[in-house]
């Protein structure tokens, strides 16, 4: 069965017209802020690729997996095109060295001090110089895992799952979903050697998040399900961070209902949390409450979001910048949203910097969903420039 009959049997099995496809692409396209062809222009291209006469663009295959929640082969689509999560890595050519590391207290003792350094510098300065000192030192880390037995085992590979899982969050910073999912599954098989659960659904939500900011969000709610599956030998605080992360999941299908009792369930759980949580001591009440805002922008709930982002840019930690700018970036884009164009811009401008100086693409992902927020004003003088200066910057990082 070829990809023209696959297509049509979904739209036929949903009950939709081509128009009722339509409305569902572009809500997707808008739910997981990538741009979309105008409806006219859907119109033409849905007729193409149900009939075969052109091949579904790698732009437009992740909005219909997110419509008809179904996998390239289900739809016949080109299946070169996989979900991160299920490439496999190339096999490191660490198994290939034969070079002997010196797995010892010391050397542990060394590494661990390098890479909570390291931890501490990223809310500031943000990934764009990290990433290359933290990748240079993995090799080591790697070989240590290889070679490493006896009582020193266990330490060498919880050493071996915060660097790679803090490699692979730095790449998702920089915008390399490939890497960043390739870098965090590498944690989980050290976590799984472990048999640590709270590691395990730790990484679990990790996975999830870079899986449904890179527009797979069907995938992302079920790994951070996957994670939930450990709840009972879950701290309070790592409980909920991952249902802080199954909210945002959720909210990326514009499943509204089940966002809100993931963040409702979330708060009650960060409640209970400890500040000096090891894994997860930052995922604060303030924390899933800033979570919460962003499921009301992903749900197009802006006028909820806005009195959030507000509040806590009040308090926001001077050591957060990266974070901050974040911040920025959605207040800009659920004022926008509100017809609040002043405020918006004065947000939009402060986060434009804060993602020039930090290299974070999350913050620049956001910039980039404002611009259609902003389409009405784009004659003004200040829009314009903004305008110009966010083209500017995704030309740099295409």
């Amino acid at each position: 069965m070829g990809a023209k009959s696959k297509l049509q049997a979904a739209r036929l099995r949903a009950d939709w017209t081509q128009a009722e496809l339509i409305d569902a692409l572009v809500a997707a396209a808008d739910r997981l802020g990538v741009a979309s062809p105008s409806p006219s222009s859907w119109k033409t291209l849905i007729s193409m690729y149900e009939n075969g006469r052109r091949p579904v663009s790698p732009d437009h295959r992740p909005l219909f997996r997110e419509v008809y929640r179904a996998t390239d082969e289900e739809l016949g689509l080109p299946i070169s095109e996989k979900v991160p999560e299920l490439q496999a890595a190339p096999p490191s050519t660490l198994l290939r060295s034969k070079l002997p590391v010196p797995v010892n207290p010391e050397m542990l003792k060394y590494l661990t001090s390098v890479l909570d350094q390291h931890a501490q510098a990223e809310p500031l300065v943000g990934p764009l110089f990290l990433v290359a000192p933290v990748e240079a030192q993995v090799p080591l880390i790697e070989q240590m895992c290889l070679e490493a037995y006896g009582p020193l085992r266990e330490r060498v590979l919880r050493l071996g799952a915060r660097y790679t899982e803090f490699l692979g969050w730095l790449y998702q910073d920089v915008g390399n979903s490939d890497e960043a999912m390739k870098w965090t599954s590498q944690a989980m098989d050290y976590a799984q050697e472990l048999n640590d659960s709270s590691l395990m659904a730790y990484i679990f939500q990790r996975r999830s998040n870079i899986a449904t900011e890179a527009g797979y969000a069907g995938h992302g709610a079920g790994l951070a399900s996957a994670a939930l599956r450990y709840a009972p030998d879950l701290s309070p605080r790592v409980r909920a961070v991952v249902l802080r992360q199954l909210a945002n999941s959720k909210a990326s299908l514009g499943e509204h209902a089940e966002a809100m009792r993931a963040i409702d369930q979330a708060l009650e759980a960060a409640v209970q949390g400890d500040d000096d949580d090891p894994m997860a001591g930052y995922c604060s009440v303030a924390y899933v409450e800033m979570e919460g805002a962003n499921c009301d922008l992903r749900l197009e709930r802006p006028e909820n979001a806005v009195g959030t982002f507000t509040e806590s840019l009040q308090h926001w930690p001077a050591v957060q910048e990266r974070d901050r700018g974040l911040c920025l970036a959605r207040l800009a884009t659920a004022d926008a949203t509100m017809g609040n164009v002043e405020s918006a811009h004065a947000a939009a401008q402060q986060a434009l910097r804060i993602a020039e100086q930090t290299g974070s693409a999350r913050i620049r992902d956001q910039l980039f969903r404002l611009q259609p927020r902003l389409a009405p004003w784009r004659k003004l003088v200040e829009i314009s420039e903004l305008n110009q200066a966010l083209d500017s910057l995704k030309g740099a990082a295409v």
